[in-house]
Formats: structure tokens, C-alpha cells, sequence
């Protein structure tokens, strides 16, 4: 009983050795020590069989002098190599070794040794040579020892030979994968690299077809965008439908031997004439939602392991990556084309305004203009009117506006505010009469909904008179030098564009000399700090009181260092317009 006990506790070290580590050559010369010991022999070897029929010695342990390795002793086949591959090596046998027959030296009296062929099923992967001398038996005992050892051994190394299997189809798969992340990082094009995708996606899963299925959830369909392994209609335009009614394909289970017996529906006609029977899926997920599937199939039944599934994971990870980049260029390029537009539409406006201001005797002028935007609703205008007189001095308009609204819209709607208020003051007649024409003309030409606040004056430089009309607009600061006070021009009026016949009141006021007039939008009055306080009509009013006594220029500059003091890091929220006009 001890001696079992002892020959058990010999086979558990052995196979802990075995079990101990990945690297054969390794766990091999390991295992002689302890199959010696357990054997109770003085030397042993073990030669692995690889493809062609060839033998290596892949371990060896306390060979003889005589078999010093390497040496000649060692070169050509032996009996046991031969007996091996002609299948006659089977149970533990005791044979001559014909190495040690023909080996010079002290051979420590070894001539036979017990030869097991070591398997992994049916397929003979090595054998194992235990050395002993001429005289030596093989008991019965000792044939189911070796045999047990020789059970060992052959499993140990059909699992090496699987982990590093697995190990050399790991590598490939990575570096399939890193090939295809740096081409998604090149391409510029979506379609050839899905379709190289699915061939790789094929490769790597060694199934006979790979394809993407996009889920056009708009369309309600499902479409074939990239595929490998097949049989597609020649006639057909690409990308393929491939299912009309349902994006998802939901009928299709995750895996399946026999596709066609596991859907939940009969498949759509194409891909019912592919006959693929083994099946794997992959839903391509971006942000959460499901842009498709990326299917493996084989024509025979297979069933799909695990770690197959996780890398077909992986891929349907790259496909979303891929979608995701042709999104954002799509995007980007989009922007790259609004921008340019938006570039094309900023000087367009621009073009609207005035070049300059007008150079009229006894008055300074200076006009400031600022979109939020590259295209903004904010405009100003000068207008040249006939003289009241033949024979007296030109007068001229001025007209400051905002149409109620942001960005390319308010701009259309600027340029057309424009045209009509200039048509409809051109010919000099009174602020009034040409906010109501105005209104009228916007009315019959707008449906955009949009409508603008509008404050025009009308300026005799000669006499310093001023007549106005409001139109919802911001009321204008005038800056009385003679009191050394400001006072906005109020007026009624309601905004442009709204109802058929508004009412406006008439303003009207005489400039005298060191007086200011400052027209401005609400982009001036409502820019907000980080508190959102506004900077507001008092601190405008105190801001061109404290600066009046300078040109229009500088009164323009100290409003809008007076606004970014207030406001700090705040960014501009809306247009800002002004027009200054000083008597002088």
C-alpha cells in the first residue's frame, strides 16, 4: 500500500509539473526528472513529431557519456522513429535503442530502452524512451505506469500545441485588427473598407462569408452595404436591400447551426438563396443605438464558440468606429460648406452697408457694426433726399434697424428691410410717411414671419433739424450741451412687418451746436455680464455723457470699452449697432 501511495503522489507531481507552465520545452525537461524517479530508470528522452513525419529531441535527462547530445549518435532515424511512424510502436514496448548500439563511449551499461508512442487522440505527436539495460523486464505493473505517463505527456503537449494555436491566432487576429484601425485612420472612403473588413471578419473566423447589414430605420429596411462570400444579382444596384420590412432583422438569432430551422421567420429571399447553415451575429452599436448587424456564416453546420463571438464583437466595434469617422467628415464637411457660404453671406451684407460715412459740413459722423454672428439682422443706412427748396441744401435720412432674429434668416430679411426702407425714403417725404410705406411694402413681400424695429430721422445739416419716426425701435440719446444732460428721443411706433396700418407718432428736434445724437440697436444696451445684468440704458446714457465733449469716434470707442469693462469674458449675445452724429 505504501508503495502505490508513493507512485500516486509521483504521478500528482508529475502532472502538477505538466500543469505548471505553457512552455514546453520547458515543462518537458521537468517531467523527465519525475517520470525517472517514478520509473526508478537511469535516463530517458523524449522526441516530438512535427509536421512531415520528422522527429526532434524536444527533452532529454541524465543521458550516458556515450549519447552526449548533440553528436553523431543522434543524426538519422532509430528503431523506435521507425517503429513510430509505420504504427507498430503502440503499448509501452522494450526494445533495443539503436543510438546506444551504435554510440562509442561509457554507455553506463544502457543498451534497451521502453518506448511509448504519446498521442493526442489518434494522432501520434511523440515519443517517449525510457533507458534501461539488456537484462531489464517489462512487468505488467510497469507497462500501466509508463502507459499512465506517457497518457500525461501526450495530453500536456496537445494542450501546448493549442495554446500556442491559440496563441499565434490571437496575434494574427490583433494584428488584423491594427491593420484595420489604421486604415480606418487613412481612409477616406467608407465602402472599401467595410468591404476589406468583411473578408477579413471571413478570415479570421474561418467562415465562408462576412457581411454588414446597415438598419436604414428611416426607410424601414434593411440594406446589404458590404459583404464577402456572396452570391449576389448582377443586375442589382449596390448597396442591396435586403429586407423591406424589417431594419433590425430581429427574426435572426444571435447563433445557430441551422439558420433556416433557428430564424423566427422565413428569411428574406437573398439571403435564403445563400443556404448558410452555421451563423453568427454581431449588433454594430453607436451611442447606444443599433445601426445594424455584422453576420459570419458558414455553409455547413458549425457552432460558433465564445471567444469566436468576442472577436466578431471586436469587428462589429470597428465597423462602428468606421460609420462614427464617415459621420464626422460628412459633418465637418458640412461645416466647411456653411462656413464658406456663411463667409460669402457676411460680405454680401457688408456690401449693404454704407462704404463710409457721409462728409457733410457742420456735422461729424461715425457708424459701428458688429454681427454675433458672420451674418447678422442688424443694419444702418444713409439716404441722400432731395432738398424741402429747390435750389436749398440736399438733407439726408438715416436710418438704424434690427430684425428680430439671428444668422442667415435675419440677414434675407435685413437686406430686403433695406431695399424697401430706401425705396420708400428716397424721394424725401416725411419719417411718418415712410415708416407706413415701408410697413406695407414688407408686409406684401414677406411670409417668412420675420419682422424688424426701425428708427429713421431725417436730417436738415444746414438748420440742425431733425424729424423722426419710430418703429419699436430703441429710442435714440440725444446729449444736450447747452444742460449738460441726456435725453432719449422718445416716439410711438410699432415694429415693422406685424400689422397692415400702425400708428406712428412724429418727433421732431432742432440740434444745436457741441450736441450729440447716438442711435444704437439693443445689442448694445442688453450685452450681459457674468452675473446676466445688463449693461442697460443708464450706463449708456452716463457713458456718452462723459464722452461728448469728444469726436464721434471716440464716443464710439468709449461705449465699447465702457461695454467689455461690464461684460468681461462674456461673449457677444447679439448684434451691435451704433450711429453717432455731432454738431460742430
Amino acid at each position: 500500500m505504501h508503495h502505490r501511495l508513493a507512485d500516486w503522489a509521483a504521478l500528482r507531481a508529475l502532472a502538477q509539473t505538466l500543469n505548471q507552465t505553457l512552455d514546453l520545452r520547458t515543462a518537458l525537461e521537468a517531467a523527465l526528472g519525475h517520470i525517472l524517479e517514478l520509473t526508478g530508470l537511469e535516463a530517458g528522452w523524449i522526441y516530438l513529431r512535427h509536421e512531415g513525419e520528422q522527429f526532434t529531441l524536444a527533452a532529454r535527462h541524465r543521458l550516458p557519456p556515450a549519447l552526449t547530445y548533440p553528436g553523431l549518435a543522434w543524426q538519422g532515424e532509430c528503431a523506435c522513429q521507425e517503429r513510430c511512424s509505420s504504427g507498430r510502436l503502440g503499448e509501452p514496448t522494450l526494445m533495443a535503442c539503436s543510438r546506444l548500439r551504435g554510440a562509442t563511449g561509457d554507455k553506463r551499461g544502457l543498451s534497451h530502452h521502453i518506448s511509448i508512442a504519446l498521442r493526442d487522440n489518434t494522432r501520434v505527436i511523440g515519443i517517449l524512451n525510457l533507458a534501461t539495460s539488456q537484462w531489464a523486464r517489462l512487468e505488467v505493473a510497469d507497462q500501466y505506469l509508463v502507459a499512465a505517463i506517457g497518457d500525461l505527456l501526450g495530453t500536456a503537449i496537445a494542450r501546448a500545441y493549442l495554446y500556442e494555436e491559440f496563441s499565434v491566432r490571437r496575434v494574427q487576429e490583433r494584428r488584423a485588427l491594427l491593420s484595420l484601425s489604421q486604415e480606418l485612420l487613412v481612409s477616406d472612403d467608407l465602402e472599401p473598407t467595410l468591404q476589406r473588413l468583411t473578408r477579413i471578419g471571413a478570415r479570421l473566423l474561418e467562415a465562408d462569408a462576412c457581411a454588414f447589414v446597415e438598419a436604414d430605420e428611416e426607410g424601414g429596411r434593411a440594406i446589404l452595404r458590404a459583404c464577402y462570400g456572396w452570391t449576389l444579382p448582377s443586375s442589382s444596384p449596390w448597396p442591396i436591400t435586403l429586407d423591406d420590412n424589417h431594419p433590425h432583422l430581429w427574426y435572426l438569432p444571435e447563433r445557430s447551426a441551422q439558420l433556416p430551422d433557428d430564424a423566427l421567420m422565413r428569411l428574406p429571399p437573398l439571403l435564403r438563396q445563400q443556404n448558410f447553415q452555421g451563423h453568427l451575429a454581431a449588433p454594430v452599436e453607436l451611442g447606444g443605438a443599433q445601426l445594424g448587424l455584422l453576420l459570419v456564416n458558414t455553409v455547413t453546420p458549425r457552432s460558433f464558440f465564445d471567444s469566436e463571438a468576442e472577436l466578431l464583437g471586436l469587428l462589429a466595434s470597428q465597423v462602428a468606429q468606421m460609420i462614427d469617422r464617415e459621420r464626422l467628415n460628412q459633418e465637418a464637411q458640412a461645416r466647411q460648406r456653411l462656413e464658406r457660404e456663411l463667409d460669402l453671406a457676411s460680405e454680401i451684407q457688408a456690401s449693404f452697408l454704407p462704404d463710409c460715412c457721409p462728409l457733410i459740413p457742420g456735422l461729424q459722423i461715425e457708424a459701428f457694426y458688429r454681427a454675433a454672428r458672420q451674418v447678422g439682422g442688424d443694419f444702418y443706412d444713409f439716404i441722400e433726399v432731395p432738398p424741402t427748396n429747390p435750389g436749398g441744401a440736399a438733407r439726408f435720412g438715416i436710418v438704424i434697424a434690427d430684425v428680430t432674429d439671428k444668422g442667415v434668416p435675419a440677414a434675407l430679411f435685413m437686406a430686403l428691410s433695406r431695399t424697401l426702407l430706401r425705396a420708400s425714403a428716397i424721394d424725401g417725404r416725411p419719417p411718418v410717411a415712410v415708416m407706413q410705406r415701408a410697413n406695407r411694402l414688407i408686409l406684401a413681400d414677406s411670409r417668412a414671419g420675420l419682422f424688424v424695429t426701425c428708427f429713421y430721422a431725417l436730417v436738415d445739416p444746414v438748420s440742425g433739424h431733425v424729424a423722426y419716426a419710430n418703429g419699436g425701435h430703441n429710442y435714440p440719446l440725444l446729449y444736450r450741451r447747452a444742460v449738460d444732460q441726456v435725453i432719449p428721443l422718445v416716439a410711438q411706433g410699432i415694429v415693422l412687418g406685424i400689422v397692415p396700418d400702425p400708428h406712428f407718432t412724429p418727433g421732431e428736434i432742432t440740434l444745436e451746436t457741441g450736441d450729440v445724437l447716438l442711435f444704437y440697436t439693443d445689442g448694445i444696451t442688453e450685452a450681459m455680464n457674468l452675473q446676466r445684468e445688463l449693461f442697460g440704458d443708464e450706463r449708456l446714457a452716463a457713458t456718452l455723457r462723459a464722452a461728448s465733449h469728444h469726436s464721434p469716434t471716440e464716443i464710439v470707442k468709449a461705449v465699447l470699452n465702457a461695454i467689455q469693462t461690464f461684460v468681461g469674458d462674456t461673449p457677444q449675445a447679439d448684434d451691435m449697432t451704433m450711429v453717432v452724429i455731432k454738431r460742430v
